[in-house]
């Protein structure tokens, strides 16, 4: 069973590996413990109309042992453990939105539990019928991002875990608005959900997109299982229900018309 993260060199996503650590660590962004918000001013957004503004993110606080991450703008929040750090990431060039946010949720020993992005412009890729292929819920839990109802979006927003089948079953777990494909059989699926005018899509997640892969494609980084029943015992742990814990936190500040 190969485990790893989906993503380039030093990102590991091995959620057997994390582990608790007494170390507290500096976040490089504005990480907030109970009541503060990182007293920084909000970043221009993209907004669709002038008569549309994002609201601020209500202040929060954490619950014992762990701490509040808003970003400047306070567009959105999360928790998160204290020993864990919030690190700026670098975008993809050419596939979000300017002013997008880009951040990594990081253990004390480097493993990346998951990666927030909004903006995101990814364009759908076409889904011929012989390409589909059977895809899994193992896991699936109401989000609720924030107190308005979702628009446009095709289920409510929620916390999943999901297989698709290739020559093994591949493996992500993300938040999404998006159903998988009919009759059970998709190309990918989209961990990605409807964040507003202000963020546009939003993933928080090991992965954006799953999708499987052909043998020559996959490596120590891409997570693999050979049966359901594995998949279901790996994400079945305490050390995961810290990253569930984590995404299911997140909140996004709604748009305020004016």
């Amino acid at each position: 069973m190969e485990h790893g993260p989906s993503g380039g060199a030093g990102r590991r996503r091995l959620p057997q590996a994390l582990a608790a650590a007494a170390l507290a660590l500096t976040l490089v962004t504005a990480c907030t413990g109970p009541g503060g918000d990182g007293g920084a001013p909000p970043p221009s957004t993209n907004a669709a109309t002038a008569t549309a503004e994002p609201a601020a993110a209500p202040l929060r606080e954490a619950r014992e042992g762990w701490k509040v991450f808003t970003d400047p703008g306070r567009l959105l929040s999360f928790e998160l453990p204290e020993e864990w750090m919030v690190q700026l990431l670098e975008p993809e060039p050419g596939v979000h939105a300017p002013d997008s946010l880009h951040y990594a949720v990081r253990t004390p020993e480097g493993v990346t539990t998951a990666e927030l992005h909004t903006g995101i412009q990814t364009p759908e890729a076409p889904c011929p019928d012989a390409e589909r292929t059977p895809y899994y819920v193992i896991g699936s839990e109401p989000l609720d991002l924030t107190d308005e109802a979702p628009a446009g979006a095709d289920v409510e927003p929620r916390f999943v875990i999901r297989l698709i089948t290739g020559f093994r079953f591949f493996a992500a777990y993300g938040i999404t608005d998006q159903a998988g494909g009919a009759d059970g059989l998709a190309c990918t699926l989209s961990n990605t959900v409807q964040g507003g005018d202000a963020l546009g899509r939003v993933s928080f997640g090991d992965l954006e997109v799953l999708a499987p892969k052909a043998p020559a494609n996959t490596g120590p980084q891409t997570v693999t299982f050979g049966t359901i029943g594995e998949a279901q015992a790996f994400y079945d742990t305490p050390d995961f229900a810290t990253i569930r814990e984590m995404l299911l936190s997140l909140r996004i500040a709604p748009a305020t018309t004016g």
